[in-house]
């Protein structure tokens, strides 16, 4: 099966589908800023209703801004809780389409976009009792995967602080194939203490009408990701897509003398948060 890049969200895809696209985004913005060795840094995820915590995310980058550079993120119940679900990623030549793979111990979900002598391919699993499905990428396609969106908000930025929108093909592993999504900066704020651009991604077409939008902001003098609301890519106990307000607070910005992702990636993974 090979994926067919779409240009817009077109009236057959379904609406879960779609709020599935939107969800998948959120672990895309949180890149480091460049020219940084080893880094790591936390995302607190809380409910957007009543402010409670929902979850924690723990980002760990080795030769950040590099090609090579290599991440683990790991999702966990608390700031000290253990981890429910992973994601690792890998950069190569193109830095807007990074392999990842997402793993939730929770229900069995994996998802991602690998790398074959074929060429790339995209995958998943919908829960532990699933078959994988996946397809190939066209060689060449222009297409943005996972966190390769912090880096084309950096690409654009200069477009996107002048009030241009800029659309662009998102990997969408759900339904094996690319939605069109399109971004705009909505307003100037002070955020966490730091000047921030307030930008804004929806889906193009007529689901972008119909369906929530996301909300991020990012630092202007680097383009640090400092707060995420909207749709998140983790389920709660029905399946459904969390929605959350998510800090990324600066002053919990380090470099590490060396991230040690093997450890990482061998961490254990619970099928129940405490």
């Amino acid at each position: 099966m090979t994926l067919r890049p779409v240009s817009s969200a077109t009236p057959c895809a379904s609406a879960a589908g779609v709020a599935a696209a939107l969800a998948v985004a959120v672990a895309a913005m949180a890149a480091p800023s460049a020219g940084a060795a080893d880094l790591a840094f936390n995302g607190y995820a809380r409910s957007r209703d009543d402010g409670r915590l929902l979850y924690v995310e723990s980002h760990h980058v080795r030769d950040a801004g590099k090609v090579g550079e290599a991440r683990v993120v790991l999702y966990r119940c608390s700031a000290d809780g253990p981890a429910f679900a992973r994601k690792e990623l890998a950069y190569g030549a193109s830095r807007e389409q990074p392999e990842f793979k997402l793993t939730d111990a929770r229900n069995g979900h994996v998802e991602g976009l690998r790398r074959t002598p074929a060429g790339p391919r995209v995958f998943v699993k919908e829960d532990a009792r699933s078959p994988q499905r996946e397809a190939a990428v066209p060689a060449g396609a222009a297409i943005v995967s996972d966190a390769g969106f912090d880096e084309f908000v950096r690409r654009h930025w200069a477009e996107l602080e002048a009030g241009k929108t800029v659309r662009f093909p998102f990997l969408i592993p759900s339904r094996l194939d690319s939605l069109s999504f399109k971004v705009r900066k909505q307003a100037d704020k002070t955020v966490e203490g730091a000047a921030a651009s307030v930008i804004r991604l929806n889906l193009s077409g007529v689901f972008g009408w119909l369906l929530p939008y996301i909300e991020v902001s990012y630092r202007k003098a680097d383009q640090v990701l400092l707060r995420y609301e909207g749709l998140t890519n983790i389920r709660d106990a029905e399946g459904g897509n969390m929605v959350a307000v998510i800090r990324f607070p600066p002053a919990e910005r380090r470099t590490a003398t060396a991230v040690d992702l093997t450890r990482l990636r061998a961490e254990p993974l619970v099928a129940r948060c405490p």
